[in-house]
């Protein structure tokens, strides 16, 4: 599977998954594409926001790599879309209501966002997962495997800024 294609969605966005991954209706592709991709939007924009916002190097450098890895899942999800002939919403992301774009840049910024990623890909693991798992739609099964790695290995980097930024 191409590299591009396992980066994907973080955990700002995993709520979005919470109605399309009932144990007993698996989702439709076009409800899992859907959410993928308001959640890479998401993600996109938290990225830019700690590289705006972020105090240390670390947290800029991850917003940087969530702005690169979810544009490039993006651009997977939408060609699968594209593909499966389905029309993505226009996204709305979440991150300009939250508490993170209320901070200014400083080191509580940098805290309050590590702590916010680490529950954040917690939560997208598992809606990942529930949608991999009930989905019969092999190409989207495909896709949401390819992510899980990407999520994953974000989750770990975002334990260790929350480490590595305490309050």
């Amino acid at each position: 599977m191409h590299t591009t294609m396992k980066m994907a969605i973080l955990g700002m966005g995993a709520c979005l998954f919470a109605s399309a991954a009932r144990a007993a209706d698996p989702p439709s592709t076009a409800a899992v594409l859907d959410k993928l991709h308001n959640s890479n939007l998401t993600e996109i924009e938290a990225g830019k926001l700690a590289q705006d916002n972020g105090h240390s190097k670390a947290t800029k450098d991850y917003g940087k790599m969530l702005v690169s890895d979810h544009t490039s899942a993006d651009n997977q999800v939408r060609a699968l879309a594209k593909e499966e002939k389905i029309d993505l919403s226009a996204g709305t992301p979440v991150v300009g209501s939250s508490s993170l774009a209320e901070l200014t840049a400083g080191p509580a910024f940098d805290h309050r966002f590590a702590r916010s990623m680490v529950d954040d890909h917690k939560k997208a693991i598992a809606e990942v997962t529930k949608a991999r798992d009930t989905t019969t739609d092999a190409k989207l099964k495909a896709l949401l495997t390819g992510i899980l790695p990407t999520l994953e290995k974000h989750e770990s980097m975002a334990e260790s800024l929350k480490k590595h930024h305490k309050e």
